[in-house]
């Protein structure tokens, strides 16, 4: 089976592509808005023009239709009041502005949420990243790929607090989700709308983007991007990130393995403890037959009955647990944020 992705880097060769065997998916609808920008942003106030101009640069340059999304994610510092006059200067310009700091990644399913485009792109709203490579991820969705993953391979940050960190939670999400993406903190993304309309972001899950979308089946290549360095503003991130990524790879995991089947791991856990239990059983029945120790003298008893009664708990977690996941699907999906409002948007 061939691999999903492909790695396009500059001057790579083609004898490095591995492209799926499946047929590509349809092209894009006619008449409909040909690209959406994502940018979550936080007290951004002396990034947020320059990015925009930046932008509209670089994509009134391109032949397709756009719109840009900003989502203002409780931002303190003069960023709310400036997107409210950029809003009415700009058309191409649509803001969604939380009530409070709900995190990236809520910024990001924001914007899917409220994005218009057959195409999307995600990126920081700090000027690291480079509208510049934008068309180019462009194009290579336009040769059939469902996502294009951005890798920052040359990073302008700093070695302790930015660089070290994503290094070893990128080792170990490859590790523990068998995925090839090299780097998988970078926003800088591009999307067919099929796959933002599917993904369901929550806690830091904008890391595992790549994941979860290779898990869904989708077609995903990656792209080496320019990164350049934070020239104002300060960065929102540190190694205390670093621990809320690692519990989410553990929600990843779980999901990527038993999402619609929380009763194996339930189940099989609390089924292994009641054997254990039970054998333990036998074997105080016997110690109490053969060689006359009683029960209430023998602490493997208390422990046989303790790991019965944990199995028992666990195959009834197991069963609560398949009907959630059952309601899950089958209800409305929740979002895990607020919106005090919108602006720009012809419907709100």
């Amino acid at each position: 089976m061939h691999d999903r992705r492909d790695f396009i880097g500059q001057g790579a060769p083609s004898s490095k592509r591995l492209l799926d065997s499946r047929p590509a998916p349809p092209p894009l609808a006619i008449g409909t808005l040909g690209l959406s920008v994502v940018i979550p942003v936080h007290n951004e106030v002396e990034n947020v023009v320059a990015l925009l101009d930046e932008l509209a640069a670089v994509l009134s340059s391109q032949p397709r239709s756009y719109e840009v999304i900003v989502i203002d994610d409780g931002s303190t510092d003069g960023t709310t009041p400036l997107l409210r006059k950029l809003v009415a200067e700009r058309p191409y310009l649509k803001v969604i502005f939380f009530r409070r700091n709900f995190g990236q990644t809520a910024g990001f399913d924001a914007g899917f949420r409220a994005a218009s485009g057959a195409m999307i792109v995600s990126m920081d709203g700090d000027l690291q990243n480079d509208p510049h490579d934008i068309p180019a991820m462009l194009d290579r969705l336009d040769d059939g790929y469902d996502m294009i993953a951005g890798w920052r391979r040359a990073r302008k940050d700093a070695l302790v607090l930015r660089k070290v960190p994503s290094r070893i939670a990128n080792w170990l999400i490859r590790k523990a989700t068998a995925t090839s993406i090299h780097d998988l903190g970078c926003s800088l993304r591009a999307y067919r709308r099929e796959v933002t309309e599917e993904l369901r972001l929550y806690g830091e899950m904008h890391r595992f983007i790549s994941v979860l979308a290779d898990s869904m089946g989708a077609r995903i290549a990656e792209v080496e991007v320019n990164h350049r360095a934070r020239k104002a503003g300060v960065s929102k991130y540190g190694l205390r990130r670093t621990v809320k990524v690692m519990l989410d790879l553990m929600t990843v995991m779980f999901m990527r393995r038993y999402q619609t089947k929380p009763i194996y791991v339930f189940g099989g856990l609390g089924f292994l403890m009641a054997v254990m239990s039970s054998l333990i059983f036998v074997y105080v029945l016997w110690e109490k037959l053969h060689e006359g120790i009683w029960v209430h003298r023998n602490p493997l008893f208390l422990v046989a009955a303790m790991g019965m009664l944990v199995g028992v708990q666990l195959l009834a977690t197991g069963l609560i647990a398949e009907l959630i996941i059952r309601t899950y699907y089958e209800s409305q999906s929740k979002r895990a944020y607020s919106i005090a409002g919108h602006a720009g948007f012809e419907d709100h």
